[in-house]
């Protein structure tokens, strides 16, 4: 019956011997053993829960649904002790996995990085979504020839691959001169507040640049995610800031439409603070109580309160081609 607690025959009888005593001192235990042997074998029974040692430093013995019941914890305290040392060992195998492997591969230095993401854009066949964050490690001239040779999702859109880009609020000019060649040639753009850089392709494999990379005089880092059920969070992931976010109409010449605009009267109608919406407009308060009180003149209203119920009224000013004004704080 006590095998389960890993004691021996003689070890066995002493607890039974304790507990029909209750307690005893370990003189009344010896019975024909030394208190050499007995001292060994209450010593080991304690280890395993079936003895405590009371005030008085006579023994007791434990009841044996209350010892198995800790033995039980024990053990399964031991095996997610496990379980988690193995998940650990499974992440750091996963990441030194090759190329060719399942899992992660981590990726260091900017050649590294680049080379990577250049390799699954030109592997695309179906799809490239994304997610387009500030800051970036390089700037690039937002030219078509510059694209053409340079870009492997420009080239993949070219060859018929599908891109769908969620921009974070805050690009400058460049960006979305950028942005209008992609669009040019297919890209889908929205703008939404998204939490990381990331790319996704063909939902099988997915990019994830290191955000402290971005900080100054940091290595360039990133992890490459071919673990199918890591690559179909992410891309889940995506299609949720995909669906709530706004589409960006872009010409040649930039943007039709201030991608700002329709996030701030989004944010506005969903009860947004000032504070709120400067974060994800990236602009001031400043900025934001200026735009807001124009919207206030143009509707002809006098309070917060009002505005809300005149914009819930006015679809007219979703995709107003006019940009929101400049001010010398933006």
């Amino acid at each position: 019956m006590l095998q389960v607690f890993d004691i021996d025959d003689e070890s066995e009888k002493l607890y039974a011997r304790l507990l029909a005593l209750g307690s005893a001192p370990i003189e009344k235990l010896a019975e024909g053993a030394t208190l050499e042997e007995v001292e060994r074998r209450l010593a080991t029974m304690h280890a395993a829960g079936l003895v405590v040692q009371l005030l008085n430093a006579w023994w007791q013995a434990v009841p044996l649904p209350d010892a198995l019941r800790s033995l039980r914890a024990r053990r399964m305290a031991e095996l997610d002790a496990l379980v988690a040392s193995a998940d650990v060992a499974q992440t750091r195998l996963m990441a030194m996995s090759d190329e060719d492997g399942n899992g992660l591969r981590s990726l260091i230095g900017r050649e590294a990085v680049q080379a990577a993401m250049n390799d699954i854009s030109t592997r695309a066949r179906f799809e490239i979504c994304g997610f387009d964050k500030p800051p970036y490690v390089t700037t690039r001239p937002p030219t078509r020839d510059w694209l053409e040779e340079n870009s492997a999702e420009y080239q993949a859109l070219l060859r018929g691959v599908s891109i769908r880009s969620i921009y974070h609020p805050g690009f400058d000019k460049n960006r979305l001169s950028e942005m209008a060649l992609f669009h040019e040639v297919g890209e889908r753009a929205r703008t939404g507040d998204v939490p990381m850089k990331l790319v996704v392709v063909d939902a099988a494999v997915a990019f994830t640049p290191a955000p402290a990379s971005y900080a100054p005089d940091q290595e360039t880092r990133a992890t490459l995610v071919h673990h199918p059920i890591m690559v179909e969070a992410l891309q889940s992931l995506f299609e949720a800031i995909w669906h709530r976010s706004l589409p960006i109409d872009t010409t040649s010449s930039g943007v039709a439409a201030d991608p700002r605009r329709d996030l701030l009267i989004s944010l506005l109608m969903g009860g947004a603070t000032d504070v709120a919406i400067a974060n994800q407009l990236s602009v001031t308060e400043r900025s934001v109580r200026r735009w807001i009180a124009s919207l206030m003149e143009e509707l002809d209203v006098q309070t917060r309160l009002q505005l809300g119920a005149a914009l819930a009224r006015t679809e007219s000013l979703r995709g107003d081609d006019r940009p929101l004004s400049a001010g010398p704080d933006d």
